[in-house]
């Protein structure tokens, strides 16, 4: 039952990330830097949950760390392209 439970959540996670990140490219949604950081941060959390609350998931833990990591990473990078589109208007 907990492998089962544990692709539910990472089924679902990678998911929401999918939606958000082409909700973004798309332009349906524009976050500011600050909050794209933050949702890579709770996706590094949610990490470390999985590799505290199940065995020998460490792979998985380390893969939701990585995408937390690019999220946070990609939050930075957008806020450089938006203040770009307001210097020119």
């Amino acid at each position: 039952m907990g492998s089962f439970t544990l692709i539910c959540l990472i089924v679902l996670t990678l998911i929401a990330v999918a939606i958000f990140y082409t909700y973004v490219l798309l332009d349906f949604i524009n976050p500011s830097a600050l909050q794209i950081q933050l949702l890579g941060v709770i996706i590094i959390l949610f990490g470390v949950i999985v590799l505290l609350a199940f065995e020998g998931s460490s792979g998985y833990g380390f893969t939701f760390g990585l995408i937390g990591l690019i999220t946070g990473i990609f939050g930075s990078f957008r806020e450089s392209q938006r203040a770009k589109e307001e210097k020119d208007n």
